[in-house]
C-alpha cells in the first residue's frame, strides 16, 4: 500500500532531517577542501625546509667561512647564512663604483658619452685588457670604461672610474643606503693597502639590499637602473652563472683575490626572479670557492624554478 499523505509533524521531521544532512554534507565538503588546501601549503613549506637544509649543508660542509643572502623578489622571503659576516669583496665592489658613476652622471657632473684619454697613473695589471695597450693610445667613453670594468673586470678601467667618482662619494652613497659595512678603501691591485688592512669589504646582506634597490629602480632613475643591470647582464663567467641554465638572464659580478671568492647576482627567472649573494673567505684551496658558490647557485635555481613552474598539485608545467 502506497502512503500518499503525511501529517504536518511528519513533514517537519523529514525537512529537519534533510536540512541537517545538507548542512553536515556542506561541512564535510568544506573540511575536505580545507584539508586539501592545508596539504598544498604544507607541500610548499616542506619544499622550503628542504631548500634551507640543503643550502645550510653546502655552506657548513665547506672548508671555509661562507656567507649567503638570497631573496625571493616575488614573495620577499629571505634565506640568510652568516649574512652579516664582513668579507673581502674583490671585484664585486665594482658594482658600487658603477652605480656611483650613474648617480653622478644623473646629477650632471659629466655625461656617460664623455671621452676620456686613459692616464698612465691608473694603469695596473691583473684582469682586463687596457694595461696591455700602448701608452697614450686609449681614449674611450665613460660608458665604455664601465663596460670593461664589469665584463672584463678591467682593473685599469676601474681605477680610472674610482678617480673620477671619488672613493669617498662611493662610501657616502653606500652609507646613505644603509650599507654601512660595505666600504671601498683601496684601488685595484694595491697590495700595500691590503696589507695595511685597507681592504674592500662588505656583507652578503648589504650586497643583497643594494641589488634589490637597483632592481626596484631606487638608487638611480628607472632608466639608469635598467642600463646598469644591462651591463651586469652582459655575458661573462661566474660560478652563479654556471649554476643557472643559459636561457635564464643573470646580472652578476664575481670577485676573486687570494683566499676568497664571491659572486653576487640578480637571477631573472621568469615568474620568480631572485637575488643570490655568496661570499667566501679563508679558503683552503682556491677551487673550493667557485665550487661552493656554484653548488649554492644550482640549489637555489632548482628551488625557485620548481616553485615558479609547478601547478598547485606539484606537477611541473613546461615553460
Amino acid at each position: 500500500m502506497i502512503r500518499k499523505t503525511e501529517s504536518p509533524d511528519e513533514a517537519r521531521s523529514c525537512f529537519s532531517l534533510w536540512s541537517g544532512f545538507s548542512i553536515w554534507k556542506g561541512l564535510l565538503v568544506f573540511t575536505i577542501l580545507g584539508l586539501a588546501s592545508q596539504s598544498l601549503v604544507g607541500s610548499e613549506d616542506r619544499l622550503k625546509r628542504k631548500f634551507v637544509a640543503k643550502i645550510q649543508s653546502i655552506a657548513e660542509n665547506a672548508d671555509a667561512v661562507v656567507g649567503v643572502a638570497i631573496k625571493d623578489l616575488k614573495s620577499g622571503d629571505e634565506y640568510l647564512i652568516n649574512a652579516d659576516e664582513i668579507l673581502p669583496q674583490a671585484s664585486s665592489i665594482k658594482i658600487h663604483i658603477l652605480t656611483e658613476l650613474y648617480r653622478e652622471a644623473e646629477q650632471g657632473r659629466y655625461r656617460l658619452t664623455d671621452i676620456l684619454q686613459l692616464p698612465e697613473s691608473v694603469r695596473v695589471g691583473g684582469s682586463g685588457i687596457l694595461s696591455e695597450l700602448g701608452p697614450k693610445s686609449v681614449s674611450l667613453s665613460l660608458h665604455d670604461y664601465a663596460v670593461l670594468m664589469i665584463v672584463l673586470s678591467d682593473n685599469t678601467a676601474t681605477n680610472l672610474l674610482i678617480d673620477l667618482v671619488g672613493m669617498q662619494n662611493v662610501n657616502k652613497s653606500l652609507q646613505a643606503m644603509g650599507a654601512s659595512k660595505t666600504k671601498l678603501q683601496r684601488v685595484m691591485m694595491d697590495v700595500k693597502a691590503a696589507k695595511a688592512g685597507r681592504e674592500n669589504i662588505g656583507t652578503p646582506r648589504e650586497a643583497m639590499m643594494v641589488l634589490e634597490k637597483l632592481h626596484q629602480g631606487e638608487i638611480v632613475s628607472k632608466k639608469a637602473s635598467e642600463e646598469i643591470v644591462s651591463i651586469l647582464r652582459k655575458p661573462k663567467e661566474g660560478p652563479i652563472r654556471r649554476g643557472v641554465p643559459e636561457s635564464v638572464p643573470v646580472a652578476n659580478k664575481e670577485g676573486e683575490v687570494e683566499g676568497m671568492r664571491c659572486d653576487v647576482a640578480i637571477v631573472e627567472l621568469p615568474e620568480s626572479p631572485y637575488i643570490i649573494c655568496v661570499m667566501t673567505k679563508l679558503l683552503l684551496k682556491p677551487e673550493d670557492g667557485p665550487r661552493v658558490i656554484e653548488e649554492l647557485s644550482r640549489a637555489s635555481f632548482q628551488y625557485f624554478d620548481r616553485k615558479a613552474n609547478s601547478n598547485e598539485f606539484g606537477r611541473r608545467i613546461p615553460r
